[in-house]
């Protein structure tokens, strides 16, 4: 494959990176009140940016107040976003609204737009907002990374991924329950959904995310270690943030 590299920034953000392109997905720079983790250096960041891919309108998948600074800072990236929140871009990079089935092609990447499942609130969760939660499929040479920002697995999703290939599947694990859904908080798959969702769809790697931001909202990452090795399989891969690794 072509060589690339990831960098998890912490929840759902990452730096996926080739000789030719550098994506961000889902950064989440700003500091906000109940953060846990610290920003990543704006440096890193923005140095180089191709295209910055964005799951759905949550502050901390669409990080207005970074895309402005990034904006300001003269940056000719693009910024891929669901169709339904484009009005809430303007004035912000070179916008490129998406629905799912869409396809971009980026130097050496190609991205297919897949839905997700989730909500902006508990109002309106759990679907795939008609096109407001996407996911996106990577493909690097013969290597597929799957994001799919927020979500909950549906059968629709299940069976529109195990048409396509997935070799890395990048996948929350925080779960849900009535307590947060009581409060408002919007969830995710948790751990052993996350793990059966990577074997269905053949992924060989998977690298949980969504764990480590809000308190009340994290999970132990271990916990995905025991559940695939309970099954034999897939190889689960526990980044730490802001350290490259070379797929």
């Amino acid at each position: 494959m072509t060589a690339a590299q990831i960098t998890w920034l912490g929840q759902a953000g990452f730096i996926i990176e080739t000789d030719r392109s550098r994506l961000l997905v889902d950064p989440w720079i700003t500091s906000i009140e109940g953060r846990l983790i610290d920003a990543p250096p704006f440096e890193l960041v923005s140095d180089r940016i191709d295209a910055v891919l964005v799951t759905h309108e949550h502050n901390d998948h669409f990080d207005l107040p970074f895309l402005r600074r990034l904006a300001e800072a003269g940056s000719e990236a693009l910024l891929v976003l669901p169709q339904p929140i484009e009005d809430q871009a303007r004035d912000l990079l070179k916008v490129t609204p998406v629905r799912p089935g869409d396809r971009l092609q980026l130097p050496g990447v190609d991205l297919e737009v897949v839905p997700s499942w989730h909500g902006v609130s508990m109002d309106d969760a759990y679907t795939d907002g008609d096109g407001r939660f996407v996911g996106y499929l990577i493909r690097i040479g013969d290597t597929t990374i799957y994001h799919p920002g927020d979500t909950i697995l549906s059968e629709e999703m299940l069976v529109l991924l195990e048409q396509r290939p997935v070799d890395i599947a990048l996948l929350p694990i925080n779960g849900r329950d009535f307590f947060r859904e009581a409060e408002g908080i919007v969830g995710n798959l948790d751990v052993r959904e996350a793990v059966r969702l990577a074997r269905r769809v053949g992924a060989h790697t998977l690298v949980p995310y969504h764990w480590d931001a809000f308190a009340g909202n994290t999970q132990r990452p271990g916990r995905v270690v025991d559940e695939a090795m309970g099954l034999g399989g897939p190889h689960v891969l526990c980044l730490a943030r802001l350290v490259p690794f070379k797929l």
